[in-house]
């Protein structure tokens, strides 16, 4: 299976160990991500200035990924928003369709409607799929207890991002789930992290990341797992300069990853500003003994050499 990788504006030159554990993982189920040279901007910065302006970016990155043949895969949540939105509103204005038809005509190139944009974790969820995740897991965590932050994009709204439940979401759960850690229950899993404030009303964006700390804090979270690159950014960057030590952030690629026997390097662990090396120490510590999967491999592979 063949994905167009986007990565966005802020993951190649702020969190490239989004992008570099995402390939390892999915390497590891044979999916390629394709890199297309010629992807720009989702259009997000411009949301509430031209509409035009911030869909027609958007739709011609679909469009590029079309012309290849292949749907594209996304990491960041702000892109995956904007993707969809730009889908949604192709398909319910013929006019918006025209017109931004006639300047992709530029390039040499038409937006037909017929690629679809996947999440990350839609990927692994439904196109790799929980039981073929589950029968490569070299290990699985014991009593590691983790805080995952969904962020604002990728469940609203559910009519155009058509990711999960908003209220009631489900994939990243059962995500967490195969690796063993305890999935928290706590009030901050849905809410806003600040990070759109940021630079508009500091006071605000910093209480609101103060507030999911301590909210994770006090439920328990050992780590803290963002699913949302801005998310990502305000609570491993701008958490890190707050007195005191950080809640260490973690992404889930990693968390998967490490379950599936790939080490902290190959992961980019390291880059991750509030984790520390007894923080990895800690992850490698709880990962259990080998799955039961892999336990009957190699007890079969014994068999077949005796």
């Amino acid at each position: 299976m063949k994905l167009a990788f986007f990565q966005g504006c802020n993951i190649p030159i702020r969190i490239e160990q989004y992008a570099v554990s995402a390939t390892a993982v999915l390497r590891t189920f044979g999916i390629e991500l394709e890199t297309i040279d010629d992807f720009t901007c989702c259009g997000y910065p411009v949301r509430n200035v031209d509409e035009t302006a911030y869909l027609a970016p958007s739709v011609r990155n679909i469009a590029l990924a079309e012309k290849r043949g292949i749907d594209i895969m996304t990491i960041c949540n702000c892109c995956f928003g904007s993707l969809q939105k730009a889908r949604h509103a192709m398909a319910g204005d013929p006019h918006l369709g025209e017109t931004v038809n006639e300047l992709l005509a530029k390039d040499s190139l038409t937006y037909h409607g017929t690629g679809s944009v996947k999440h990350l974790l839609t990927v692994l969820h439904d196109e790799v799929g929980t039981p073929a995740i589950a029968a490569k897991l070299s290990h699985r965590y014991t009593e590691l207890k983790v805080a995952v932050l969904h962020g604002c994009h990728l469940l609203r709204p559910r009519e155009v991002t058509r990711f999960d439940d908003s209220f009631v979401p489900r994939i990243t759960g059962e995500l967490v789930q195969l690796t063993g850690a305890a999935n928290l229950d706590w009030p901050g899993a849905l809410e806003c992290c600040g990070a759109a404030l940021a630079g508009i009303n500091e006071d605000l964006s910093r209480s609101l990341l103060l507030e999911k700390v301590q909210g994770a804090r006090v439920a328990g979270a050992e780590f803290i797992v963002p699913v949302c690159a801005y998310c990502y950014l305000q609570l491993d960057s701008v958490q890190a300069t707050e007195k005191g030590d950080p809640l260490p952030v973690l992404l889930y690629p990693q968390l998967l990853g490490l379950c599936l026997g790939l080490s902290p390097e190959v992961l980019g662990i390291g880059l991750n500003s509030s984790i520390a090396d007894h923080h990895i120490s800690l992850l490698e510590s709880r990962l259990g003994p080998p799955t039961t999967e892999k336990k009957s491999r190699k007890k079969a592979r014994a068999t077949a050499a005796a």
